[in-house]
C-alpha cells in the first residue's frame, strides 16, 4: 500500500534491566534534527551519562541539549530506577510539530511513489492505485516478521497511502486490528476510504494511537491518481430487484416468547444473470442487502445477523448454507 514503517528499536524502560545490562546510549539514535526527534515519539529511556567527555562531545548530545532548551523534548528522571543514572525522553507537540516537514515529508513521498506504480488487479472494478494488490499495512508486517501476528513495532510510524481497514471476513484479520496490536505509535494517512465498511482512522484513534495526515499536495496527487475508484464509491447505486434464484442461505429468527409461526426469515439469493447483484431477501422477497461479489454479500449477511442477534436479541435457528463464507456460525 506504499507503506513505510519507521522504528526506533527502544522504548521507555520501566523496569531495572539485569545486572550487567546496558541502557540504551544517546549515541544510538539518528543524527540528523527530524529523525532525532521522532525517534523519541512515545517516550524512550536513555543512560543519562551526558558528562561523560566521549558522550558530550557527540552531535546527538548536542541535538538533546538543544531540543530540551527549544522545548521540542522534554527530559524527566527515568522511571526504571530512581538510583540509576538514567533519563526518560519524550517529544513534545512542539517537536511533532515540528517534524511534521522534516521527517515525514520523505515517507510521504516514498508511499506516493510506491502507489503509482500500482497495477490494479483485472477484475473488472476500478481499484484504487496503493503500490499492492493484497492489504498493504498486513504485507509491511509480514515482511518484519512472517508470524504477522507477532510482531511488535512499538515506536514505529506508518506511512500509508490509503486509510486502514477496519473489517474483513473472518478469519481474516482488519490492518487496523493488526496495527495495533502490533502498538504501533502513530500511522499517517494520504487519503481516507469512501467506502461505508472502512472506519479506520476511528479505530486508530480510540486505540490510542496517533493519527497524520500527508501534505495537502500530496494529498492531491492521490486524489487526482485515484479518482475513478473513489467516484465509483460515492455513486449512488440503485436497489436492484429481486432474485428469482435458488437461495445460497438460508436463516430464520424469532423472539423468545412468540410463536413459531412469526418468525422471520432471510435467504441470500445469487445473481440471475453475468453483472448482476447478490442479494439477501426476506420471505416477501424484499431486498434488504445487495452486492456485486460473493465476499461483499457475505459481510453484509454476517452484519445482519450480529445485528439481529445482538441489537434485536432474537434467537436463531436452522441456519443454511452452500457456501462457507456464508455459514452464521
Amino acid at each position: 500500500m506504499g507503506d513505510e514503517v519507521v522504528q526506533f528499536s527502544q522504548m521507555l524502560i520501566h523496569e531495572k534491566l539485569p545486572q550487567g545490562a546496558i541502557y540504551p546510549q544517546i549515541t544510538q539514535t539518528p543524527i540528523t534534527y527530524g529523525e532525532f526527534l521522532d525517534a523519541f515519539r512515545g517516550g524512550h529511556t536513555i543512560d543519562d551519562n551526558l558528562t561523560a567527555h566521549t558522550i558530550a562531545e557527540t552531535l546527538q548530545a548536542a541535538m538533546l541539549k538543544i531540543a530540551i532548551a527549544s522545548g521540542h523534548l522534554k527530559k524527566t528522571k527515568g522511571a526504571a530506577s530512581p538510583n540509576e543514572s538514567l533519563a526518560d525522553i519524550f517529544l513534545t507537540k512542539e517537536g511533532a510539530d515540528l517534524i511534521q516537514t522534516a521527517v515525514d515529508r520523505k515517507f510521504c513521498e516514498l508511499a506516493v511513489a510506491e502507489a503509482k506504480k500500482s497495477i490494479p488487479e483485472d477484475d473488472g472494478k476500478p481499484h484504487p492505485y496503493v503500490g499492492i494488490g493484497d492489504h498493504g499495512e498486513f504485507c509491511a508486517i509480514k515482511k518484519i516478521n512472517a508470524d504477522a501476528d507477532n510482531v511488535d513495532l512499538q515506536g514505529c510510524t506508518v506511512y500509508t497511502t490509503l486509510e486502514p481497514c477496519s473489517e474483513r471476513n473472518p478469519p481474516k484479520k482488519p490492518c487496523t486490528e493488526r496495527l495495533i496490536n502490533a502498538k504501533v505509535v502513530r500511522v499517517v494517512s494520504g487519503s481516507a476510504d469512501k467506502h461505508e465498511s472502512v472506519y479506520g482512522h476511528s479505530t486508530l484513534v480510540e486505540a490510542g494511537i496517533e493519527i497524520g495526515f500527508f501534505q495537502h499536495d500530496l494529498m492531491q496527487e492521490l486524489l487526482v491518481l485515484n479518482k475513478k475508484w473513489a467516484d465509483s464509491l460515492r455513486s449512488k447505486q440503485g436497489i436492484p430487484p429481486a432474485n428469482d434464484t435458488p437461495p445460497l442461505a438460508s436463516v430464520s429468527y424469532y423472539e423468545l416468547g412468540t410463536s413459531m409461526a412469526d418468525n422471520t426469515h432471510f435467504f441470500v439469493r445469487p445473481p440471475k444473470e453475468v453483472g448482476g447483484s447478490y442479494t439477501v431477501e426476506d420471505a416477501n422477497k424484499l431486498v434488504l442487502a445487495h452486492a456485486k461479489t460473493l465476499d461483499e454479500i457475505a459481510f453484509a449477511w454476517h452484519d445482519m445477523d450480529n445485528r439481529k442477534r445482538i441489537v434485536k436479541k432474537l434467537i436463531r435457528q436452522n441456519a443454511g448454507s452452500s457456501d462457507q463464507r456464508l455459514n452464521l456460525t
